[in-house]
């Protein structure tokens, strides 16, 4: 199991498809999906390439993940795989090509109905989840991103911002005399920190709210108080907030930027523990791992938005640790990744008879 659990991954991360490249490994994907007895198929999707879908049967269990990674930036090594201490280690490894190789040998342990969606531009602006169409028969997906195994029933909402900040030029040495645009930046983003909707709770989401400042600049050199600074940031929130309460309280702690530009807005979703999808991942994990399955929530936004939008009750699931995904050590254990292909079969079993 776990040499054919390896070599599909170090195949698939050897693939640089960082987004809009993703057809890279699809010829290579097609194929291993047809040796598995599926039907498979290719789905354009407008200015973001083609998503890759296979099916066995009708209906069954949906299971959805995407096929581009989060760019290398100044990671080192990014494409050239290895294996480390027991883990998969690469640019993709826990998000989300580690999960695709677990499903592979989930489809090949099992012969129920199932579907399966491979999507494009996950890591951008989520176009080929938006495109899908829901096949005939599903009653509900699983979307494959690491979750340490944890049932995610429930995901974030997110606003992304872009905030601009202006000030007052003087000559470095005479700071008093101007008033920095990146000290202003700064002192506007401690007092979003203190807005109200930071403080809202939720029992998948105990830490409440966040900000993520991702990027931050301003200025042109130490002899001039900046005259200008440009924040990037971006919000989560919980269920129990709507995007709009969240942006106008944004708005009130920010009143003094000079424009905040939303560059992205999604709410939050919940699927109710009584729907098909978390009965029977609940009953297949169980199953495998003898023991009481943990239900968490998604901070990050996932494909499971757009199919959540399309009426389908979704989760997230899937293995590893999401703190390490887009980072120069994303990894994921292969005890984890074997543990997630049993239970993706033992889904597939279980589904017809939930």
């Amino acid at each position: 199991m776990r040499e054919r659990i390896v070599r599909w991954a170090l195949d698939l991360l050897r693939f640089p498809t960082v987004t809009g490249r993703e057809e890279l490994c699809a010829a290579y994907l097609a194929e291993e999906l047809e040796k598995l007895g599926m039907t498979v198929s290719a789905q354009p999707v407008l200015g973001a390439g083609a998503n890759l879908l296979a099916a066995r049967g009708e209906g069954g269990p949906w299971l959805v993940t995407h096929l581009d990674v989060y760019p290398p930036f100044e990671h080192p090594d990014p494409f050239r795989p290895r294996l480390e201490d027991g883990a998969l280690v690469g640019r993709g490894a826990v998000d989300a090509k580690g999960q695709i190789a677990a499903l592979l040998w989930a489809l090949q342990a099992t012969e129920e109905p199932v579907q399966v969606a491979l999507v494009v531009d996950e890591e951008e602006l989520g176009r080929g989840s938006e495109a899908l169409e829901v096949p005939p028969g599903v009653e509900g997906a699983v979307v494959l991103e690491p979750t340490n195994l944890r049932i995610a029933i429930a995901e974030a909402g997110s606003v992304g911002l872009e905030v601009l900040v202006r000030g007052k030029p003087a000559h470095g040495t005479t700071p008093w005399a101007g008033e920095s645009a990146v000290e202003r930046a700064f002192a506007l983003y401690q007092r979003l920190l203190s807005a109200p909707f930071m403080a809202h709770r939720h029992p998948l989401f105990p830490k409440g709210a966040w900000v993520n400042l991702g990027r931050v600049e301003g200025g042109y050199d130490t002899m001039v108080v900046p005259p200008h600074c440009r924040m990037e940031m971006d919000l989560g929130f919980a269920p129990g907030l709507s995007a709009r309460e969240v942006l106008r309280q944004t708005e009130e702690a920010m009143a003094e930027a000079e424009r905040i530009f939303v560059t992205d807005a999604w709410e939050p979703w919940e699927t109710a523990e009584d729907a098909k999808v978390v009965r029977a991942l609940r009953r297949a994990y169980e199953e495998v791992l003898g023991g009481p399955a943990a239900f968490t929530g998604m901070p990050s936004w996932t494909d499971a938005a757009n199919l959540v939008r399309k009426g389908v009750p979704t989760v997230v699931f899937g293995a590893g640790d999401l703190a390490i995904a887009h980072t120069w050590h994303e990894a994921v254990s292969l005890a984890e990744l074997e543990l997630l292909a049993r239970v993706l079969a033992a889904l597939i079993r279980l589904w017809p008879r939930v």
